[in-house]
Order: structure tokens, then C-alpha cells, then sequence
């Protein structure tokens, strides 16, 4: 359970690192694709509604 404790510190001694570009890139075209999803099941369902139980 110390180990708990002591993970706080033992975080704040590393350095913060920048994002790798390519990094950036995934985090990107993650959220784009997401989005995109998102909106072509928003288009899907309002062609080809589900019907109401």
C-alpha cells in the first residue's frame, strides 16, 4: 500500500515530453474518424430509421 503512497512523487520527477509528430498525426486522424463515424450513422439513421417497438 506505500507504494500507492509514493507514486504521486515518484510522477512529478520525471519530465514532461512533447508529443512526437506523429503522435499528433494519430491523435488527429482518431478524432476525424470518430467524427466522421458519427455523422455517417446520423445520416444512416435518418435514411433508414429503426422501427419503433
Amino acid at each position: 500500500m506505500s507504494d500507492l503512497n509514493e507514486l504521486p512523487k515518484a510522477l512529478a520527477e520525471f519530465p514532461e515530453e512533447p508529443l512526437l509528430p506523429i503522435e499528433k498525426k494519430l491523435i488527429a486522424g482518431s478524432l476525424t474518424l470518430g467524427i466522421v463515424l458519427l455523422v455517417v450513422l446520423g445520416i444512416v439513421n435518418h435514411f433508414l430509421p429503426v422501427a419503433a417497438l
